[in-house]
């Protein structure tokens, strides 16, 4: 009997109500404390967020202001190209930029220019505060790189790094255009071979072909001719921009009316991505081939900068307005009507063969110099600074 009360003592629920109802008291007052707690902080950390967000849009503000002044060199608020030895205010940071909406000044930036790495880059940091740059809530610092894709102008209508040979009906001119100075039909470091006699070089203002000096610039010194040559500053940001406007290629490439040439900047790279060096493995580099009909363009032309890291064959009805880059060897056998206006420069940086121009019996290859169309690409490069794929970051202010 006794076993039997003990039992149910234990097994009794009466009173279990009040702890139940405390502990979950307990509970709701401490999540109540939070939320109260959370309530009072979140407003000010958004706030926070919501200030900083407006500093580093301040800051950006600046680094438009100042890529809008470098591609405005004439403009009176802009900044000349080269930059002076004292960049004026305010892009030399001594002087605040308000910035305003209708409701008033929200901001301030400071911005500074400076001379980037090689000679088409410029460096800019900007400072954002809010609301004013004396005493600020939030102050956001960003710097970025800009770059502006040029060439130097060529010497040229053909430049080799090496040596030229020049056959068939071949005719590479630089007659009709003076508007960046007097240049020579072809400009090598070699000797160059007309060969035949229907092949004519012309170069600026001559009536009569294939003189040397005047239309042929041969044995020219190596360290002239590689002032012509991008760096490999210069190949990796074309690199970088064609892989952002899908016109990045590598290895052995074709085109032709089942594979069409893309506007702008077409780069075809090495198979492994590497830059070339005179003792690349020549199976690495890139092996172009170009026939006629090629070009996606409405009108049948390619417009735009041709850079091949590796070697190029042309061969067929061919037409391109821009500048040809190609760090080994050039051949151009032409058909038709085909032409290339611009520039066309093949550095021979690993083959010891010879760059050709040739044509078959039939037609012409035909290189006429446009300093306009080999600076542009036949107005499908920007002429611009832009910012330079991964310069963009934040410092500590």
């Amino acid at each position: 009997m006794r076993a039997y009360s003990s039992c149910r003592i234990l097994a009794d629920q009466r009173g279990a109500a009040l702890p139940m109802a405390l502990f979950a008291m307990a509970i709701l007052t401490t999540l109540i404390i939070a939320f109260s707690i959370m309530a009072s902080t979140e407003p000010l950390i958004a706030n926070n967020q919501h200030t900083v967000a407006q500093a580093r849009a301040i800051a950006e503000s600046g680094i438009e202001r100042a890529t809008w002044a470098l591609n405005h060199d004439t403009h009176a608020d802009g900044l000349p190209d080269p930059l002076p030895g004292t960049v004026p205010a305010p892009y030399n940071g001594s002087a605040p930029v308000d910035v305003a909406l209708s409701t008033g000044t929200v901001g301030v930036f400071r911005v500074t220019v400076t001379d980037g790495a090689v000679s088409n880059e410029r460096n800019i940091v900007a400072v954002g505060s809010i609301p004013n740059d004396a005493s600020p809530r939030a102050r956001q610092r960003i710097a970025v790189t800009v770059i502006k894709f040029k060439i130097p102008d060529p010497p040229a209508a053909l430049s080799v790094r090496g040596e030229l040979q020049v056959g068939g009906n071949t005719l590479i001119s630089s007659q009709s255009d003076t508007s960046c100075g007097a240049k020579v039909g072809t400009y090598t470091t070699g000797s160059t071979d007309v060969q035949g006699g229907s092949a004519e070089v012309f170069g600026a203002g001559n009536g009569t072909s294939n003189e040397s000096g005047s239309d042929i610039a041969q044995g020219q010194p190596t360290a002239a001719f590689d002032t012509y040559l991008l760096t490999d500053n210069d190949m990796a940001a074309l690199k970088a921009y064609a892989k952002s406007q899908g016109t990045y290629y590598q290895g052995a490439v074709e085109f032709s009316a089942s594979n069409r040439m893309p506007n702008g900047v077409l780069f075809i790279d090495t198979t492994s991505g590497n830059p070339i060096t005179a003792s690349s493995d020549p199976a690495d580099m890139a092996n172009v081939t170009i026939h006629g009909n090629a070009p996606s363009s409405a009108d049948g032309i390619f417009h735009g900068w041709l850079i091949v890291n590796g070697s190029l064959a042309i061969s067929g009805n061919f037409q391109m307005w821009g500048y040809g880059y190609v760090m080994n060897d050039l051949t151009y056998t032409g058909t038709g009507t085909g032409q290339i206006v611009g520039a066309m420069l093949s550095r021979n940086i690993r083959d010891t063969s010879s760059t050709t121009i040739d044509t078959n019996t039939g037609g012409n290859a035909s290189i006429i110099y446009d300093c306009a169309k080999a600076r542009d690409g036949g107005g499908f490069v920007p002429r611009t600074y832009s910012v330079k794929a991964g310069t963009y970051r934040e410092l500590p202010n």
